[in-house]
């Protein structure tokens, strides 16, 4: 699972024991969620698709970023 870290612009997350940033394909809530809703700080995140990310991880293990794209998760970095 991944975990979020707080107070940046763009969230850098730990998937598969990294540390990378999601570009996109994740929206900051103040309301508590459901699913895949990840605690931020006083916010919660939820992550789209957070199974194709931690695939996307395990395909492009050198990546430091990825963007949610057209419903599919993308090595950016």
């Amino acid at each position: 699972m991944a975990q979020l870290e707080a107070g940046m612009a763009l969230p850098k997350i730990v998937v598969r024991g990294k540390q990378v940033i999601l570009l996109s394909g994740y929206c900051k809530d103040d309301i508590k969620g459901t699913g895949e809703a990840h605690r931020l700080g006083n916010h919660h995140m939820k992550v789209d698709a957070e199974d194709q990310l931690l695939l996307a991880a395990k395909k492009n293990p050198d990546a430091v970023a990825f963007g949610y794209v057209a419903g599919v998760w993308v090595a950016s970095a």
